[in-house]
């Protein structure tokens, strides 16, 4: 008992010493708390702090009930300045959050290393300048730490002293606090429990590959604006079923989306804006429940294909897609009722506004972006004239009017046929305004009616419409060459007036309807149609009547050969009469066999008292050309139109052959169009449309004519540029047959009333096989001045479409210079002296012009012609660019022209690297001809050539 009760009394005194020993420990660290608070209290001066009341009651400090700790410090937003005294984790052991964000708190940011009761800190919005070594380590309870908009701390990597402790952090928000370097690549390992990562707005200069991809718990990721990192694709975040926002905004992301999206069941924000993402949409959008997209501006030529994905996101209600190359038409948007801010502004939409997307307006949509795009059919009264509607104006979209009323019936059957081909942009293009009589590609009228339609090889998809037929005095419609599906519409025998009908080549199935025997009917090379079953087998007729048959032929055939030995001038008269439709009395051997390669041309053949009626006997001369002259003239119906008579002096007749053939096959806007002809042995002319306004030359020669008219500004100069090089494309590549003109010059481009350009005078054409650019040539053909080298000199190469190319560069040289190329002695050498003074002007950067006032943008747009110009006057044909890339310079951006080299007569036996790094070398597939070695010099400007 004496011992047990020793052994009590001895364990009495143990624990109350250590008791005591606790007491005086917790005093100890209690008074550093004070101290440390008194230095907290001096440094920062918060509000409702003071030396006369105990710590544990100033404003925002909470401390432990029991040890009198303290556990929290709540200071944000208070506006306090001054630097956080050092050895904060030193003395508040016990802190378990801390809040100091929306201050102007500057110095280091406070150490907080080995504070392992600490969970939440809140930093952000401060003007800290430097992050201690060992900072955040050893915090192995911490679950939030937030230090972003503290943008004056010095370059810093990311804090891997976090990595090993931290297990149990779920928000790290480390944006615009001047972060650099690679994120660690086990980040997924060291905060496996981690549900918002913020680090945007850095300087990040890699993301291992895969870094994201064990995220599961992950429901916000935001990396924007690292402009830095170099090019990665999407990354994988397939095991991030929870992620609800995705904010990669520039940060370089490139290639396509992939199809993850049905297993990101919770994604609602997704931002993509100012990448390098390009490919379609995948379909997996469709099925998401992504509510706010932004895939806006992507560098370069962005998403493309159609929006029709966008359609079935039905909880959608912010969808940013302007700056891409969407194309098609605005699918059926009737599902998207949350809609509230759709932007397609600067694609290449087309077609016609659907009521789905107006109906929506009424909902509720606030705002719609659709301006630079090549929309079509009525002005959609989307808002009313909100100002969050953007719509562009007729320089950009085509709608038909400018206010909201209905289009012209004409255009609504066309648009109906367009939607068929799925509102291709190469109708989008030049179905503008709501006559379609009036500079329409592809469509020719008569007296204000539709008549013909010619979409011949020109890669259209889709179906034939039946809204064909609702063009009632259709004659001729050629649908030949494209991928067309579907059926012929059965309501087109019911066009009365219909002539010739070619849908050879294509991709049609069904049954053919049955036309009558007027209609010229072409379906060859489409395998897929239904033949007409041969009838049954007939009975075989009696012995005698087979008898009766041969004997009456016989009768017949010798009763024809009296009639034609005895009359036989007069019998063949009547047979070429039959054949040839012919009013005239002779037709030689030479127009004869032109007339059966190219009878189907249709055009309108009238006699020469037609063309003496119709000229008022030639009495109001338009001007003289090289072989023939021309007159002002009137049709039968009043239609004014221009008559070129040839001269019996123009030879054999192969000018006129080469206009009817080569301008008779072509309908586009910037082609001049050919009514008809006549043709009576050494009498001839070409019917043409009337061009109002002349010639081009009358709008350029200030000095060297006195008839110049120069009022015309520099839009309007510059949209005749492009129109002749669209022209120029036509007959390059959208012909069923290549057509080379060879006579480019000003006197050859032809006005209408709206100064709408059109290239004319197809005498020296010629015309070559889709897929061949070289041309033989005997002699030299065009006009000098305008005269490619290798045309006058086969030593420079070979004639082809880019002898074309060269003309036009130096019509357009003269239409920014305003004076002419050449002297009038015709001297081939001095025809560089006008070219060396136009580059020496861009050298030294003087305003080049005709003397009119220029802003800063048409001077930018100055400079772009006159670059693309001297590309396509560059001596060898191979520098020179295809003209469907002089389109395509014309239309961009002055960035996008690459500086030419000087224009220089040489052997192209010489090094061409002692005259350009930069070259236009073809690739094109259209030039294998004309590419006898493979000239490398800067791959970079190659594409243009194409």
């Amino acid at each position: 008992m004496a011992y047990l009760k020793s052994r009590w009394k001895n364990g009495i005194i143990s624990n109350l010493c250590m008791v005591v020993v606790c007491i005086m420990g917790c005093v100890e660290s209690n008074d550093d708390e004070a101290a440390y608070m008194l230095k907290l209290l001096n440094a920062l001066k918060p509000p409702g702090w003071s030396n006369t009341t105990h710590m544990c009651q100033w404003i925002g400090v909470n401390c432990n009930d029991q040890s009198g700790r303290i556990e929290e410090i709540h200071l944000s937003s208070m506006s306090l300045t001054g630097t956080v005294p050092e050895g904060l984790n030193d003395s508040l052991s016990q802190l378990v959050n801390l809040y100091l964000f929306n201050n102007n708190l500057s110095g280091p940011v406070p150490s907080l290393a080995n504070l392992s009761f600490l969970q939440q800190v809140y930093l952000d919005n401060n003007n800290f300048t430097t992050i201690p070594h060992g900072c955040f380590h050893g915090l192995t309870t911490l679950q939030i730490l937030s230090l972003s908009s503290n943008t004056n701390l010095a370059p810093w990597n990311f804090p891997i002293d976090l990595t090993p402790h931290s297990s149990q952090l779920y928000q790290l928000d480390l944006s615009s606090t001047n972060l650099k370097g690679s994120i660690p690549p086990n980040i997924s390992h060291s905060f496996p429990t981690l549900l918002s990562l913020d680090l945007s707005n850095n300087n990040l200069s890699s993301i291992p590959e895969g870094c994201f991809h064990n995220l599961t718990s992950l429901g916000g990721l935001s990396l924007a604006n690292n402009t830095n990192l170099p090019p990665w694709t999407f990354p994988d975040l397939i095991q991030s079923t929870k992620i609800e926002e995705l904010n990669l905004v520039a940060t370089n992301v490139m290639g396509s989306l992939p199809e993850i999206f049905d297993s990101l069941t919770s994604l609602e924000t997704l931002l993509l804006s100012n990448n390098s993402l390009t490919g379609v949409l995948p379909e997996s959008f469709g099925r998401s429940k992504i509510t706010t997209l932004h895939l806006n501006d992507q560098k370069g030529k962005g998403f493309s294909g159609t929006m029709d994905v966008v359609s079935n996101m039905i909880d959608l209600s912010e969808a940013w897609l302007q700056g891409n190359s969407f194309d098609g038409y605005i699918p059926d948007m009737s599902r998207c009722t949350a809609l509230q801010d759709l932007r397609l502004a600067h694609n290449r939409f087309t077609g016609v506004v659907p009521d789905s997307l107006i109906n929506l307006s009424r909902r509720n949509l606030q705002t719609v972006t659709l301006n630079n795009n090549f929309f079509q059919g009525p002005m959609p009264n989307i808002l009313g004239d909100s100002d969050t509607t953007n719509l562009g104006d007729n320089t950009t979209n085509a709608f038909c009017r400018d206010d909201y009323d209905p289009c012209d019936q004409r255009v609504t059957i066309l648009l109906e046929i367009a939607s068929a081909f799925g509102y291709p942009y190469l109708l989008a293009r030049s179905w503008r305004g709501n006559n379609p009589c009036h500079n329409w590609s592809f469509v020719a009228c008569t007296g204000g009616l539709i008549t013909t339609v010619n979409l011949t090889r020109q890669n259209l998809t889709g179906t034939i419409s039946d809204a064909f037929g609702k063009l009632t005095h259709l004659e001729n419609l050629y649908l030949s060459g494209n991928n067309l599906s579907g059926s012929i519409p059965e309501n087109l025998t019911s066009l009365h007036q219909l002539n010739n009908l070619d849908v050879s080549n294509n991709n049609l199935s069904g049954k053919i309807p049955n036309f009558s025997r007027g209609v010229y009917l072409n379906t060859e090379g489409n395998p897929s149609f239904e033949r007409r079953k041969p009838l049954g087998k007939r009975r075989k007729p009696p012995a005698w009547i087979k008898g009766a048959i041969v004997a009456a032929a016989g009768i017949g055939g010798l009763v024809f050969l009296v009639v034609v030995i005895c009359n036989r001038k007069r019998c063949l008269s009547l047979l070429q009469r039959i054949l040839w439709k012919k009013t005239g009395p002779f037709i030689d051997n030479e127009f004869e066999e032109f007339m059966k390669t190219y009878g189907s041309l249709m055009l309108r053949r009238y006699n020469y008292s037609e063309v003496k009626s119709m000229t008022n006997s030639f009495r109001d001369k338009l001007g003289r050309g090289g072989y023939g002259i021309v007159y002002k003239a009137c049709l039968s119906d009043g239609c004014p139109v221009a008559v070129k008579v040839l001269t019996e002096s123009s030879g054999s007749g192969e000018e006129f052959l080469n206009e009817v053939a080569s301008i008779g096959r072509t309908s586009h806007m910037n082609i001049v169009s050919l009514l008809g002809f006549c043709y009576e042995k050494y009498k001839r002319a070409l019917i043409y449309e009337f061009m109002p306004n002349g010639s081009l030359d009358k709008f350029i020669y200030k000095q060297e004519s006195p008839n110049a008219i120069c009022n015309l500004d520099w839009n309007t100069l510059f949209q005749i540029t492009i129109g002749i090089a669209r022209g120029l494309e036509y007959l390059h590549r959208g012909c069923a047959a290549r057509i080379l003109h060879l006579d480019i010059k000003p006197q050859n481009i032809l006005l209408d009333e709206d100064f709408c350009p059109k290239i004319a005078d197809f005498g020296l054409a010629k015309i070559c096989k889709k897929k061949e650019s070289i041309v033989s040539l005997q002699g030299t053909r065009g006009t000098p001045g305008y005269i490619a080298p290798e045309v006058f000199s086969r030593t420079f190469g070979k004639v082809s479409h880019k002898s074309d190319v060269y003309s036009y560069g130096m019509l357009i040289l003269e239409l920014v210079g305003g004076r002419k190329n050449y002297d009038t002695g015709g001297s081939l050498t001095s025809e560089m002296y006008f070219p060396d003074w136009i580059y020496k002007d861009l050298e030294e950067q003087n305003i080049l012009g005709r003397g009119l006032s220029t802003t800063e943008e048409e001077s930018d747009m100055i400079k772009k012609i006159t670059l693309v110009s001297l590309w396509c006057i560059q001596t060898n044909p191979l520098d020179r660019p295809a003209i469907n890339k002089v389109v395509e310079m014309l239309e961009g951006p002055l960035q996008s022209v690459p500086y030419p080299p000087k224009p220089v007569l040489y052997s192209p036996q010489m090094s061409i690297s002692q005259f350009s790094q930069i070259s236009y070398n073809s690739t094109d597939e259209e030039d294998s001809e004309i590419v006898e070695e493979t000239i490398s010099i800067n791959k970079m400007s190659s594409k243009f050539a194409k």
